[in-house]
Parts: C-alpha cells; sequence; structure tokens
C-alpha cells in the first residue's frame, strides 16, 4: 500500500536545561543540539523504518540547513518530492526540561506550499491510497489537499497540530483525527477528553502522553495503557505515534492493535534524542 505523508521539514535547535527561565531571567543550559525534525519529517522518516513504498512531499529553504537537511533526506531515499523555495528552510527551538518540552516553530519554506504543488504531486503520484497531514505547512493550502484527497478517495490520517479551529467538513473529510489532549480542548473548545471521542466515534484519537490513549471500540470509551519506559527526549512521541499507527492501519489492523503499534513505536523513539534517532532501531526490529 502506498502511503504518502505531506508535512513540514524542520531543524531543530535543541537544548536541556533544570528549570525554564522566568521572564527577564538569563539561565544556564546543560546541553545543545542541531536534529533533523519537523512533523512531517519526522512521521514520514519513523513511517519509512516500518513500511516501504512511503513518499514524503515538503519544502527547504536555500540555506545552510535546508542543504544538510536534504543531504540527510537522499541517505533515507526519501527526497524525491522535496521542493526548494526561495526562503529560510524551516527551524523548530526545542526547550527540554524534566522530561517535558516545549517548542517554538518558525515556518520558513513550509509555509511556501501551494495548491498548485499539492496537484502536481497528487498528479505525479496517483496511486496513493493513505495521506498522513498535520498542520504546520500552510494551513489554506492543508484544507485543499485534505478536500483533495477526500474526492480522490485517499484516506486521510491527520495529526491536528499545531492546534487550529477546524471546520466540521475537515474533521467529516479525515478517516481518523489524532490529537493529543491539549490540541483536542483547543479544537473541540472542551476539556471532556469522553464525550469528544464518543462523538466522533471511531474517528477521534486522542494521545494523553504517560497516560496512554483514549479511543472508541467495542461500543465504549477506552484507554490503551501507554508502556513504562525511561524516558530520555518526549518530542517525537506523538508523531512517532502517528507512524506507528498509521503503518497498522496500512496492514489492515484493528483501532485497538494500530494504536498498540503506535504506542510500542512511540515508547522506543522516547528512549532517543530527538524525532528520528531510533530510524535505525526501528528499521533493523522489522527484519
Amino acid at each position: 500500500m502506498k502511503i504518502a505523508v505531506v508535512g513540514s521539514i524542520n531543524t531543530d535547535l535543541v537544548y536541556t536545561i533544570d528549570k525554564a527561565p522566568l521572564k527577564g531571567e538569563t539561565l544556564f543550559g546543560n546541553d545543545f543540539r542541531i536534529l533533523n525534525g519537523g512533523k512531517g519529517a519526522n512521521q514520514a522518516v519513523i513511517l519509512s523504518a516500518l513500511e516501504e513504498n512511503v513518499l514524503f512531499f515538503g519544502a527547504l529553504g536555500k540555506d545552510v540547513f535546508g542543504k544538510q537537511y536534504l543531504n540527510h533526506l537522499i541517505s533515507l531515499e526519501l527526497n524525491g518530492n522535496v521542493l526548494t523555495k526561495e526562503s529560510n528552510s524551516g527551524l523548530a527551538v526545542i526547550q527540554l526540561t524534566n522530561n517535558d518540552n516545549s517548542i517554538v516553530v518558525i515556518k520558513g519554506a513550509n509555509d511556501l506550499i501551494t495548491k498548485y504543488d499539492i496537484d502536481k504531486f497528487f498528479k505525479e503520484n496517483p496511486a496513493i491510497e493513505i495521506l498522513v497531514a498535520q498542520l504546520e505547512i500552510n494551513f489554506d493550502t492543508s484544507k485543499y489537499m485534505i478536500e483533495k484527497a477526500k474526492k480522490m478517495g485517499i484516506k486521510i490520517i491527520l495529526n491536528p497540530a499545531p492546534a487550529l479551529d477546524l471546520d466540521e467538513s475537515i474533521i467529516e473529510s479525515v478517516e481518523f483525527l489524532i490529537p493529543n489532549e491539549t490540541e483536542a480542548e483547543v479544537i473541540f473548545k472542551t476539556n471532556d477528553l469522553e464525550s469528544i471521542v464518543n462523538k466522533y466515534k471511531g474517528k477521534v484519537i486522542i494521545t494523553q502522553g504517560e497516560k496512554g490513549v483514549m479511543y472508541y471500540n467495542d461500543n465504549m470509551v477506552k484507554i490503551e495503557p501507554s508502556e513504562k519506559i525511561s524516558v530520555v527526549d518526549t518530542t517525537g512521541a506523538g508523531d512517532s505515534f502517528v507512524a506507528g499507527f498509521t503503518s497498522g492501519i496500512a496492514n489492515n489492523m484493528s483501532i485497538q492493535d494500530a494504536i498498540k503499534k503506535g504506542i510500542k513505536t512511540a515508547s522506543i523513539t522516547c528512549k532517543y534524542l530527538g524525532a528520528q534517532t531510533a530510524y535505525s532501531v526501528l528499521k533493523e526490529m522489522k527484519k
């Protein structure tokens, strides 16, 4: 089954610090690294470790970060549909504090993907059966892509991050909507997560970090527990869950089993610093 991931490419500037600084406060950090990230690229890379026939569509800028990232994607054979825009590449500044993270994203080239680019991508890749998307590229382009994919009969898995107001038509167009609990509250304007999952039976799947994953199955709302692990970095947990879940759906697993695969994939990723670092481990496990 051919799977396409369309989304952002960001270079992650990651630092660790003991506590978040207060307004106007200067603190010393403990560590700094430059890593490959972006929700779209993270999901594509991890998914390509689990599945064959994964396409990735995104955009880089004409800067040093773009050149470095393109070489990375070439090494993984995921560069075939990556555009170069007259812009800086996407950047994410990630603060890691006490096994948690906060992130600031500069969209750069990600925001310059157009409807024409989407049309060209679909025309050149007519065999796509599953589309994985997020909301870190231009929002109008994302909406257009979802509408077009729906008309083409493509199964859509949307990770609505960062959280934005979503038209009901978008929610209805996707096969699965996978927010985390904070994103779900923003999108649906309630903290009653169980009511959300119950309303959108089998469609909305809410990840809740160490508490697990909430979903609807067998006529009831359930929580699939997370694995108890020693966490190094949670940055790529949500993206890895989406990748693992998509792999399960592509292999005709039940929703529960696909969620279990997503949790397992996320658990492995969280043992490493950087969202894509677990690629080789997951690739080896597949053999």
